[in-house]
């Protein structure tokens, strides 16, 4: 895996935020509602740790889905 995500072009802003909704549900630790094959996995969290733009709007995206997941957000 790691090789071959060494070896793979990164992702484009677009495709990494287009991947942002089942990212989000295959890394949640209590209950994933989607699978993501790992070498997808990894490459959105290469995206996420090299673009500030993107992280930032990841970041905005797991505060909704945490204040869903506690019923604080209507």
């Amino acid at each position: 895996l790691s090789v071959d995500l060494l070896n793979a072009n990164m992702l484009t802003c677009d495709q990494c935020s287009n991947s942002f909704p089942a990212y989000y549900e295959a890394t949640r630790p209590s209950y994933p509602l989607v699978t993501m094959p790992p070498q997808q996995i990894a490459e959105v969290a290469r995206h996420l740790s090299g673009c500030p733009s993107c992280h930032e709007e990841y970041e905005v995206l797991v505060s909704l889905g945490e204040l869903e997941e506690t019923r604080e957000l209507f």
